[in-house]
């Protein structure tokens, strides 16, 4: 749910949004959802996880199906200049920026930043190209990430790199 003007939302209500937010997610507990977590959609997700609401987590913890993506580019691609550190009652992942040319320094950062914690990444725009005239999605770019989280350690090479 990124719930931001850059993406056309009128962001001045969203506090208003938590109760049918929060039934949503509790009506389908099958399925995660993940809230970007940044100044704009503080908000819907202070509400969320202020508690106290019908379907909201106890208080300072998401409902269970819930995560947070911090992104504070808002969807739009800017690299963080630091990452904060998950905090204690839910689990977080990192956007904004990531990409191919950078995945090694910011899965270095991340790591620290984690503390021991699990943590995942996400990225879109930087995995796109432009092939035949067409915006795709591209794989090759994927490969690349992989292979430098596998020449780092963090994983090993999956039997279909090799």
């Amino acid at each position: 749910i990124n719930a931001t003007a850059v993406n056309g939302v009128d962001t001045s209500s969203l506090a208003t949004a938590v109760p049918p937010v929060a039934a949503l997610m509790a009506r389908h507990p099958e399925l995660e959802f993940i809230l970007q977590k940044n100044d704009e959609t503080e908000p819907l997700w202070r509400g969320l996880l202020e508690g106290g609401g019908e379907n909201t987590g106890a208080a300072g913890r998401l409902p269970s199906n819930v995560t947070m993506l911090v992104d504070e580019s808002k969807g739009t691609g800017v690299l963080a200049s630091s990452w904060p550190s998950p905090p204690e009652g839910y689990d977080i992942g990192y956007a904004g920026g990531i990409g191919p040319a950078n995945i090694q320094m910011v899965l270095r950062d991340v790591t620290t930043a984690a503390q021991e914690r699990a943590v995942w990444i996400d990225m879109e725009s930087s995995l796109r190209s432009t092939k035949n005239g067409d915006d795709v999605f591209d794989i090759d770019k994927c490969y690349q990430c992989i292979e430098a989280a596998c020449d780092m350690g963090i994983f090993e090479q999956p039997d279909y790199l090799k």
